[in-house]
């Protein structure tokens, strides 16, 4: 049995920072921490291309040896225990769902992990979480290591998408134009949240539109798909996951599922 990348079915349970990279290869295997972890955890291996052809190689720990073991071809994580979920709290938790936070339609990531290959994305470090009993490890000078996980903060194009040609000027997607009238708060000449949310229940209604009715679940990628050249397209899909902005647009929400007004 594989198991699902998705955060939604998850169970609760010399560094690079700040910097624009592609994804070059993303394929489980399994890492010993230098020789310092014995047997070797199931990790997630991402190995980037940073600024200008450099290179580096992330490990996400997935979880015990005993719950998950790569797949022959690396692409799925296998279940060989009681283990049915990735835990929330392991570094590859962490990753996967900061990835979803960021954009990333969370239907793609079935159990295929190598459907990460020629992502773009902008990188940060943010603090790992607590986990009870782990003994934190120490550097050679006796300084303790930073606590710390590096996920995608932006998402800049999607595996699928075309990349732009370095340079080439940002244009706004129109397709919004296409839709019923747009909202009042669209036609604002802002930056702020107000005129995020018009655009974002502009496209919705566009959607809506086209399609009758759309199931949340479904928005991030529609939304990739409609606005994936607007500035503010990550804003946007973060915005379609808020309820509250949700029950409050010109539709009916009801279980999970947006139906025109």
């Amino acid at each position: 049995m594989t198991v699902s990348l998705n955060p939604e079915n998850f169970a609760e349970g010399g560094l690079i920072d700040d910097v624009d990279v592609t994804f070059k290869e993303c394929r489980f295997d399994t890492f010993d921490y230098n020789g310092t972890v014995d047997p070797p955890v199931p990790a997630l291996k991402a190995v980037m291309e940073v600024d200008e052809g450099d290179e580096a190689t992330q490990y996400y720990s997935m979880g015990s040896p005993n719950d998950w073991t790569p797949s022959e071809d690396g692409c799925n994580l296998v279940a060989i225990g009681k283990a049915t979920n990735i835990r929330m709290s392991s570094n590859g938790g962490v990753f996967l769902k900061a990835l979803v936070d960021a954009g990333f339609p969370a239907d793609k990531l079935a159990d295929d992990i190598s459907v990460l290959d020629g992502l773009q994305a902008h990188m940060i470090q943010v603090p790992a979480p607590k986990r009870a009993g782990l003994k934190k490890r120490e550097r050679e000078d006796g300084r303790e290591f930073a606590d710390t996980v590096l996920v995608v903060s932006e998402i800049k194009t999607l595996p699928w998408e075309k990349s732009k040609p370095k340079g080439a000027p940002a244009t706004k997607k129109t397709s919004a134009k296409k839709t019923s009238p747009k909202p009042k708060a669209a036609s604002k000449d802002t930056s702020g949240s107000e005129d995020v949310e018009g655009k974002t229940t502009a496209l919705i209604l566009g959607i809506l539109e086209s399609e009758g009715t759309v199931a949340k679940k479904d928005l991030p990628a529609a939304i990739f798909r409609e606005a994936k050249e607007d500035p503010d397209r990550n804003m946007m899909v973060k915005t379609s996951f808020d309820e509250k902005f949700l029950e409050g647009g010109p539709w009916t929400y009801e279980d999970g599922v947006i139906i025109p007004a």
